[in-house]
């Protein structure tokens, strides 16, 4: 399909779904489980020194890495089962393997553990989960590259069979993973809670300092040009030339305009005193945002004729979204399926691909409803 049509396609199919709308059944409320996440960042601060926090917390340091990192997607403070049992079995083998490859900073991984771990020593003084914390913040700081970027993975997991490097290799912006890092050694630094209570040397507070002021100088670098004037970013970024990278079959280089690019713009609205190189960054990105929404559409949920959860945009006067993906060279907004087939909307793909992946979000908005007053404050 020509590019140059995605969006006309988007919005016909808008429009129709709209009508079909009419008559859909109302989305059955999902049941969500309490997960690792929620309970790292939510709990009351007495949870943390409780029998089932420090059991959560106990069960964290079981699954350290040797490197300092931790697996991902793992629910550390539940009793496995099924298909889990067998995921942490593989976590506790990859541990004691050779390689160590498995700890990753993808999907809050590590970041999410060193919370907990925070705050359960917080609760609670024991020496060993401080201990557990700073071997944490060593694998960030190790596994960070000497440009400033964080790969997805570190240990690297070893080339394919082909003899190619994993895309995880690549800078990675992807789910918050460089966000979620260096928002946590800005904390970290600043003594924010509940990092203060761990009374962190000034060696390794200033050591997280660095890697912090590295990350920017990287993101900055990473900002795609196109026609010689910024953009915004892609999810990866080539580890030698900060080049778009593409990763998964479906992720391919683009241009991101809700979920990676809103996250970096708020770090760079974050710095204090931001340089004139920030601003006209952020500036660029919001103008490429404010161009790129897709006006009067609207995500929906609703019970779809087979009786299950489904997605789709539909018209909605005065409302606002954002594609994750726009192509490089036409800028039009677009999904994918396992194929790597660019489609206009969600109607083109798989079920499976298209409530098991964020296509659109309106998180974008409230980067573009700050910029005009951090604007004002930070060039008055």
């Amino acid at each position: 399909m020509n590019h140059m049509n995605l969006k006309t396609t988007l919005i016909a199919l808008v429009a129709l779904t709209t009508t079909l709308s009419s008559v859909a059944q109302p989305v059955r409320p999902r049941k969500h489980p309490v997960r690792f996440k929620q309970i790292s960042r939510n709990m009351p601060a007495e949870w943390y020194g409780s029998a089932e926090g420090i059991a959560a917390a106990d069960s964290v340091l079981k699954y350290q890495f040797p490197s300092g990192g931790w697996g991902k997607n793992m629910d550390w403070h539940k009793a496995p089962e099924g298909k889990k049992i067998k995921e942490k079995q593989q976590i506790w083998e990859a541990i004691h393997s050779k390689d160590g490859v498995g700890a990753t900073i993808d999907n809050g991984a590590t970041t999410t553990e060193m919370l907990l771990l925070a705050k359960v020593y917080d609760a609670t003084k024991k020496s060993k989960y401080k201990k557990a914390f700073v071997k944490g913040l060593n694998y960030l700081l190790e596994a960070q590259y000497e440009n400033g970027g964080w790969p997805q993975f570190y240990p690297f997991k070893p080339a394919n069979k082909e003899g190619h490097p994993f895309y995880s290799n690549h800078i990675t912006f992807n789910d918050d993973a460089m966000y979620l890092v260096m928002k946590a050694l800005r904390d970290i630094y600043e003594d924010q809670e509940p990092y203060a209570a761990l009374k962190l040397s000034d060696k390794e507070k200033a050591r997280a300092r660095s890697a912090y002021k590295k990350g920017i100088d990287c993101i900055l670098k990473c900002q795609i040009k196109k026609n010689g004037k910024l953009t915004v970013w892609c999810q990866q970024h080539d580890e030698h030339t900060f080049e778009p990278a593409g990763a998964r079959s479906y992720e391919h280089p683009s241009f991101t305009a809700c979920n990676e690019t809103p996250n970096i713009i708020k770090l760079l609205m974050d710095e204090p005193n931001p340089s004139d190189e920030i601003v006209n960054a952020v500036t660029a990105a919001i103008e490429w945002l404010k161009a790129h929404a897709l006006k009067d559409v609207a995500i929906e949920e609703y019970e779809n004729k087979d009786g299950k959860y489904d997605r789709r945009l539909v018209h909605k006067f005065g409302s606002e979204v954002w594609a994750r993906y726009y192509d490089l060279e036409t800028e039009e907004p677009y999904v994918c399926d396992r194929d790597g087939i660019k489609q206009p909307g969600m109607e083109y793909i798989s079920y499976e691909r298209r409530i098991g992946y964020g296509w659109y979000g309106t998180n974008t908005q409230k980067v573009i409803s700050r910029y005009p007053k951090w604007l004002k404050k930070v060039r008055p």
